[in-house]
Parts: C-alpha cells; structure tokens; sequence
C-alpha cells in the first residue's frame, strides 16, 4: 500500500527537524515583537518607538535578504540555518540580562530587534529553499504548507503566552525565548546528519552569466508576488504593531487580553494555512495569495473602527485567514515556480520585498503620533487597499499581453 501524501512528506529525512526551527522562531518572533512593544510602550508612551521596534525586526531583510538568498544558493544552507539560531539565542539572552538586571532601555530593545531580524534575515531565505529541496517536487505544495501552518500555530500562540509572561514573568521573558531557540539550535545540527549534496553546483565559466533578477523577474508571477509583499509590508503588517496602543488607549484591557487578542490573528492564520495547504491548482494558488491579501487589509480598516474587544477579536481573526493565503502561496508559488537552483535567489527577493516593512512603521507611526493611533491605522489600510487596485490592474493587462502572443505563437 502506497504512502500517503502527507506520510511521505514529514517521513522525508531533514523535513521535521526543518519544520521545526521554523515553528520555534515564528513563536519566539511574535512573542518578543509583542512583550518588546508593551515594554517599549510603558517606558516612552510612543506609539512611534512602538512601530520602528516593530519594524527594525524585518529591516535586515530589507538590506541583507537579495543577498543572503543568493549565498544560500551557493553554500549548504545547514550552516545559514546554524548560524541564525545562534544569533536568535544570543539576542534574547541580552534581553534577559538586561531585564532582571533591571536596565532595560528602549534603545537596548530596538538593538535586540535588529539583532533578532539579522537571524530571521539569515534563516528565512535558508530555511524555506532548503525544505524544497529535501523534499520531491509533488510534495513541495504541501510540505510548503505545513511549515506555514506550523508557523501560524506559533504567530497564534506566541502572543497568547507572551500576554501571560508580561503579567506574571515579565522578567523571564527573553530567557523563555532563549530556552526555545536553544532546541531550535539541536534541530539544525541534527541536519548534518543528512547524507547529500546541498549545494548548487557551479556554473561553467565559459558560460556567459544571467542577472537573476532580471530572469526571475520575466515572470509576471513573480512580479506580481513582490509587488503585493511589498505593499502588505508596507501598508498591511506595520498597523498590527499599534495593537497594544489600541489595547491601552481605546479598549482598555489586561495583557492577558491583549495577548489573546493579538493571538487571534495566529489562529485565524493557522486555521486558513491547514485549509489551503496542498492546493495544487495554479488558478486557485493566485487568487488565495490576492484575495488573503485584500481580506487582510480591510479587516484591518474595520478593525481600525472598532471600539468593542470581541468584533476586534474578530476582526483579527477573519484577518489572520487571509493572511494565511497570502503568506502560504507567497511561498508555494515562489519556491514552486523557481528553478532548484535559484531558489535561494527567489526567496533571498522577496525577503528583501518583506524587509520594506520598517518604511511602513515608519508611516504607520509618524501618522499614529500626528493624528491617532486608530486614524494612522484606518489611513495606512485604505492606502494599501488602492495599491492592490493598482497593481492587479497593471498584473492583469501583463497576463492579457502575455495570452495573447501565446495564442499568437500557436
């Protein structure tokens, strides 16, 4: 009797221990984001210094990620993967030291956040790439969604457990964190156990050279993938960090409730990633990573509106399930549709289009600090809300020239 799908999948060697790092850092990243963000928020009441903290988190992505994604390409991302849990352990063991010690400062937290987006700069492009290609091609789909379902569980749960560690430990918070990455750091030197070669082999020298970018970019896909990142990034995710401001200043509610809160967002995520996991289809991998992505923002406006805990919990959740379309096919389709060797390179792009995300804290704060937190939030979703307007626009006039000389060629 033949293995299922999913059997086959998390039985392939380097899978689970790959699935698990990355389950870890998303939980630890969105604990820290929030206990970083109240912390931040108690000590300077800026709504500002709130997003910036926010967004240096992704900000190495923005400068290193193009980059990294083409070295992952060219050496065994098993030590890429090494080298991130490292930093991850050493930037949430400063954050502990600091915390007991009683010194903690806002510029110690925002240094953390750079520090810890440095890893994610590093294991994101890694991590990813190499999952495609441990696993066999008909499985990448799903194996692609577990990891984002995985993933979501942690989005989900790290702020629920980060709303209890902010009320009752608040101290021992980054110690908890670095107890984690410190498993996530056995997991990736288990890897090396994995018998293969998992590097690119190298290319003739006679050959003449390709700019990757460019070749990635013929694909109307592709662009189209980069260009919605870029504004979810920009207009869409900057506004979640002003969810403990909202929580303080509109709502009024505990960190436990605010953990929660927060959390609905995860479990809206992880929920749609399970539904969506292992489509196959094309058609259908395009217009879940739109439609997420138009969903996400215009729960985003209404959640702007809100002034009731459960229509925001719920709010956040509906827009959770669409952000799990995006973020899932924003992966499947990139990793998918990619040569095994340039895959590296693709993710390596779009992290660099998810590193954008300060340039929208920037945005998002300056407008919550001018006006109102809600107001910066209301404005930031409608503009993005326009963007995708426009740029499905552009995408669909590519697509019609592009069937055309194809019905034109045959």
């Amino acid at each position: 009797m033949k293995n299922s799908t999913l059997t086959t999948t998390i039985g392939t060697k380097g899978f689970i221990e790959s699935w698990s790092i990355g389950g870890i850092s998303s939980f630890c990243r969105f604990f820290e984001v929030l206990v970083s963000a109240v912390v931040i928020f108690k000590i300077s009441e800026s709504a500002l210094l709130v997003a910036i903290n926010s967004g240096l988190r992704v900000a190495p992505l923005f400068i290193f990620g193009w980059m990294l994604g083409r070295i992952a390409d060219s050496i065994d991302k098993r030590y890429l993967l090494t080298l991130s849990t490292i930093i991850f352990i050493f930037s949430s063991l400063i954050g502990f030291f600091l915390m007991i010690l009683g010194l903690i400062q806002v510029w110690h937290l925002l240094t953390i956040s750079i520090i810890s987006g440095l890893g994610w700069a590093i294991e994101f492009p890694s991590r990813r790439s190499f999952i495609g290609d441990v696993l066999p091609k008909e499985n990448i789909y799903l194996g692609i969604g577990l990891d984002l379902s995985l993933s979501n569980l942690g989005r989900f749960l790290g702020p629920v457990f980060a709303g209890l560690m902010i009320d009752y430990f608040l101290n021992f918070a980054f110690l908890f964190s670095a107890f984690l990455y410190t498993f996530s750091l056995i997991m990736s030197l288990l890897l090396f156990n994995l018998k293969g070669n998992f590097i690119k082999p190298k290319e003739d020298p006679e050959k003449p050279k390709q700019n990757i970018f460019l070749f990635l970019l013929k694909n109307n896909m592709f662009r189209t993938v980069l260009l919605v990142t870029i504004i979810c990034n920009i207009w869409g995710f900057p506004t979640t960090s002003m969810i403990p401001v909202i929580a303080e200043t509109i709502l009024n509610i505990n960190a436990t409730l605010l953990g929660i809160l927060v959390g609905a967002e995860g479990a809206g995520c992880l929920i749609g990633s399970i539904l969506v996991a292992g489509i196959k289809n094309k058609k259908i991998q395009s217009f879940l990573f739109v439609s997420g992505a138009f969903l996400f923002l215009i729960c985003i406006f209404l959640f702007s509106i809100s002034e009731i805990y459960l229509i925001s919990l719920l709010l956040l959740f509906f827009g959770g399930i669409g952000v799990s379309g995006f973020s899932t096919m924003q992966s499947v389709i990139t990793v998918d549709r990619t040569k095994p060797e340039l895959r590296g390179s693709a993710m390596g792009y779009l992290s660099t289009t998810i590193g954008t995300q300060p340039l929208g804290a920037l945005n998002v704060g300056i407008t919550c600090s001018l006006l109102a937190p809600h107001i910066g939030i209301r404005v930031s979703a409608l503009e993005g809300i326009v963007c995708m307007i426009i740029v499905l626009f552009i995408s669909s006039f590519f697509n019609s020239r592009i069937n055309k000389n194809r019905n034109l060629n045959n």
